[in-house]
């Protein structure tokens, strides 16, 4: 039975794991950036600095 929960909080913490990276590569989309070069950078700086870094020096452009 323990074995169940185990792999239930592994599977939960990959999940996640991916929306942390999905985040990152939404808000560069929104900042008119490279998604997937965001989402590299996240790797090698962890996904909150890759967030903090968006939100201070590249500005949501607006669709017209």
């Amino acid at each position: 039975m323990e074995a169940i929960f185990i792999l239930l909080f592994l599977a939960f913490l990959l999940w996640a794991i991916w929306q942390l990276f999905a985040l990152v590569g939404d808000m560069a989309e929104r900042r008119g950036q490279n998604r997937l070069l965001w989402q590299v950078a996240a790797l090698f700086i962890n996904p909150f600095g890759a967030i903090i870094l968006l939100w201070l020096f590249v500005s949501v452009q607006e669709n017209p």
